[in-house]
């Protein structure tokens, strides 16, 4: 195997890892320990980056101080949090990503000329998870078992991140597939696995991966200039995944949510050909496609009018829709705020269709989410009400008593979550990163002044393939952006760390010019030598800051277990066994409810009424923003206490917080009613 590929298989088998470690990010167990390898091997990868790597200007230093500072002020929201173990969970999530971005802008300044490393390893994770979430329709009785929608999404059991997944993934595959150089083998691979995503993204009926891929797929064609060559790489499995997805969008299996397995095993048979079929298919196409263009080459002039032409097809797609559109009945404005309004209507009047109509509707649940952080948001504009408390903040602004995790769009996310010091300071990141972008690609008009190492303006670059792949990395990371800026795939750590990849590598490599001259693609700036002192203290700081950082991202999940052994001592009658864990547990993390509430259960369960009011009374105190602890207290004052006018009056708590929740409803009911007897039955 070729060095190139080796790294790009080591690459790919850790974002891999990530994928199938971390899931959807929704499991505190599995998410903890991927996010703690995270930070370790990213912490690595920087200190070898400080020890190796050549002096001169640091590429994507500003980006990586304003991500560090994007990780502080979710740390620092704990304070103010008021749910403050979600905040710092959330904070943990964001040093893992911290940690990837800055590996990869390390590995940018260890290896500059390895974008197409970053590129092979980010498709073939993308590729493993894509391919995994078919599979569990060809085998849905022991991959897919859980998976109770008719949208595939395994292996992080939703649908959108598969879809977000093999979105990002075209761009490098188009790149894979068209390139000049490389192995034949690897541009003929390209289109089956072009047909995988494309297909992915059909069955999983996302129309915000649809819409992202299909800019990334036109911004390729707009941008590169190997448009020919481009063009069966997405014409050829476009097809042949459109077939198969037709096939699959008119079976109850895929069309209808709520399927019983014994309806998605009907079909499962069948679907395994078709992708077997698809597969050969475009096997023998990318062959044929490749061997044809060695043969035969066209004329220059040929050349560059097909490629007019197809870029010129690409625009014109959706220029089409637009024009129809235009003179339609209600016209381009019209048809235009209708489906605004449905994107953005907080009722429910017009159900999102499922199948393949669900392609071209625009009615989303998503309008009630945005107007719910935005409400959330009025009752702190400032600094919001804490990273990742969106969930508990809008119980008091929801309408029904539906629940989610999230915003569903990162802008209303954090809006919420970090009001408008959050938002300001992503926008500045945001900036940041276009303006490195700009100059590592050369995307940038003649006129802006963007200067090598040596100070001298950098001039304009032919298109290299060093180029192309430093184009495709940029979409890469756009496609992501694009389709988690109205979802909440920023927090399912698969493609979040390879938009990351692409995004980091891309802000440290810098511009050409300040490259060494010739060298593959694994060529050091620098050979390796004896590091100097300050640099070994340099890279010993970030490797202590790294161990240190695990270390806290540990704790949520260490009190955790320690929560669960006390209740497994309490089952085995050891009482203040159980309760010392419990406490433990508080110790370990006491920016959670949890293990109070379960000390609290303990105790009442031993007839520790009077420690366990206690608990509880302390726990209120402590955590006044979630209304479960309201909910607990006012539950043990009416059901174990039998005061029921104490209840009545703490129960208002959790119904400030939650008007909806059907619990302290009931509980509220319950108490009153239990008081209006207490009285009756007074003389």
């Amino acid at each position: 195997m070729r060095p190139e590929w080796l790294a790009a298989a080591l690459l790919g088998g850790a974002l891999a890892g990530i994928v199938f470690g971390a899931a959807g990010g929704t499991q505190l167990g599995r998410t903890t320990v991927v996010e703690v390898l995270m930070v370790l091997l990213g912490g690595a990868a920087v200190a070898a980056a400080i020890v190796w790597g050549r002096r001169g200007p640091l590429y994507g230093a500003v980006s990586l101080l304003l991500f560090a500072a994007l990780a502080a002020l979710t740390t620092l929201s704990v304070t103010w949090a008021i749910v403050p173990e979600l905040a710092y969970i959330e904070a943990g999530r964001t040093f893992a990503y911290l940690a990837v971005f800055a590996a990869a802008v390390a590995g940018a300044r260890l290896a500059p000329r390895g974008a197409h490393v970053a590129i092979k390893g980010i498709v073939l994770a993308a590729i493993a998870a894509t391919a995994y979430a078919l599979a569990a329709r060809v085998w849905p009785g022991s991959i897919g078992e859980n998976e109770i929608s008719n949208r595939i999404g395994q292996p992080f059991e939703y649908w959108n991140a598969v879809g977000s997944t093999a979105a990002l993934a075209i761009p490098g595959l188009l790149w894979l597939g068209s390139r000049r150089g490389g192995s034949v083998a690897g541009r003929v691979a390209a289109y089956p696995a072009m047909g995988a995503a494309i297909l992915a993204i059909l069955l999983t009926q996302s129309r915000g991966a649809l819409a992202a891929a299909a800019i990334g797929a036109i911004a390729w064609f707009a941008i590169v200039p190997i448009r020919l060559r481009s063009l069966p790489v997405v014409l050829l499995p476009s097809i042949a995944a459109g077939l198969v997805a037709a096939w699959a969008l008119s079976k109850d299996a895929f069309a209808e949510t709520a399927q019983p397995l014994a309806v998605k095993e009907s079909v499962a048979g069948e679907f395994g050909l078709l992708l077997l079929l698809m597969t050969v298919v475009l096997v023998l196409a990318g062959l044929a496609v490749n061997v044809g263009r060695d043969r035969f080459t066209p004329p220059v002039r040929v050349r560059r009018r097909l490629g007019i032409a197809a870029l010129v097809v690409a625009c014109a797609v959706p220029l089409a829709g637009f024009t129809s559109v235009a003179f339609s009945d209600r016209g381009l404005g019209g048809t235009i705020e209708d489906r605004v309004d449905e994107l953005t209507s907080e009722t429910d009047t017009a159900p999102t269709e499922q199948g393949a109509g669900r392609l071209a509707a625009a009615s989303s649940t998503r309008g009630k989410y945005w107007r719910e952080a935005g409400r959330a948001f009025e009752d702190r504009r400032s600094v919001g009400t804490g990273a990742g408390t969106f969930a508990t903040a809008r119980l008091r602004h929801r309408t029904d008593p539906t629940f989610t995790r999230h915003a569903h769009g990162f802008v209303p996310q954090t809006l919420a979550d970090l009001g408008i010091v959050g938002v300001a300071l992503t926008t500045a990141l945001l900036l940041a990163w276009l303006v490195a972008a700009a100059r590592t690609t050369a995307l940038h008009p003649r006129r802006l002044p963007f200067r090598r190492g040596d100070g001298e303006p950098s001039p304009r670059r032919d298109w290299t393939p060093d180029r192309m792949a430093l184009v495709a990395l940029t979409l890469i990371a756009v496609v992501f952006g694009l389709q988690s800026a109205i979802d909440w795939t920023w927090f399912v750590p698969g493609p979040a760390a390879m938009a990351l990849v692409a995004a980091g590598f891309l802000a440290g490599r810098g511009p050409a010019a300040a490259l060494p001259e010739g060298g593959g693609s694994l060529r050091l700036r620098e050979p390796f030598r004896d590091p100097s002192p300050p640099r070994l203290l340099a890279a010993s700081a970030v490797l202590l800051a790294a161990v240190l950082t695990a270390w806290a991202i540990w704790q949520p999940l260490a009190a955790d277990r320690q929560t669960t052994d006390a209740l497994e001592l309490a089952e085995d009658g050891d009482v203040d066994g159980a309760i010392a864990k419990a406490r433990d547990a508080a110790d370990t993390n006491p920016l959670s409810a949890e293990p109070l509430l379960v000390e609290a259960a303990i105790s009442a369960q031993a007839g520790r009424e009077a420690e366990a009011e206690a608990v509880l009374e302390d726990a209120v105190l402590k955590f006044p923003g979630d209304p479960e602890t309201w909910t607990r207290l006012a539950a043990f004052q009416l059901g174990t206490l039998g005061e029921p006018a104490d209840a009545a009056e703490t129960i208002r708590g959790a119904l400030y917080l939650d008007p909806h929740s059907v619990t302290a409803r009931q509980l509220f009911l319950e108490a009153r009613a239990s008081e209006r007897e207490q009285l009756a039955e007074r003389p």
